[in-house]
């Protein structure tokens, strides 16, 4: 089993009822945020693959009456990045700046100017092409067709002719 961090975002903002609901249904550790960027629920899951994990918290997630919008991997700061690639902070900040490497660091998606964060799989996959690491591949393509699949779902819902066009001309 590892474990595995992710996200999911949710079409609509979180109350406090709605918080204690998800705190009550999950066994793990979860944490809920909602605000002018978004709404999420953010789980912290022991699974034997990435993808048990996602579809599992998914399917709770709908059962409990919630929409959610998509899949995003685990935000990460300079620090997370150091430790999980076993370089120093400093390196790392080199990286960032461009001071070092080929400088084309992925940018930042949340966070601030002083505490810039970072979509894991992006970081990974970067150290992956440009400096030789472990694969994130699958984790990568595992979130695109998730997300995929939920966009699908809603425009099932809301346009089905949409996505009956859309099917039919990708499968020429």
């Amino acid at each position: 089993m590892e474990n595995y961090v992710f996200r999911i975002r949710l079409h609509d903002p979180l109350d406090d009822d709605d918080a204690g609901r998800l705190y009550d249904a999950f066994d793990e550790e979860i944490s809920c945020e909602s605000g002018p960027k978004g709404h999420w629920i953010s789980f912290d899951r022991q699974s034997p693959a990435f993808l048990d994990a996602v579809l599992d918290a998914l399917a709770e997630v709908i059962d409990l009456g919630f929409e959610p919008l998509a899949v995003e991997d685990e935000l990460v700061s300079i620090s997370d990045i150091a430790a999980r690639t076993q370089r120093t902070r400093q390196s790392i900040s080199l990286l960032v700046e461009g001071h070092r490497g080929s400088g084309d660091f992925p940018p930042p998606v949340a966070g601030n100017v002083r505490s810039p964060l970072w979509h894991w799989a992006d970081v990974a996959a970067w150290f992956e092409t440009k400096i030789g690491g472990r694969s994130t591949g699958d984790r990568m393509r595992t979130i695109a067709a998730v997300n995929g699949e939920l966009s699908n779902r809603v425009l099932a819902r809301e346009k089905p002719g949409d996505l009956k066009r859309i099917r039919e001309a990708i499968a020429r």
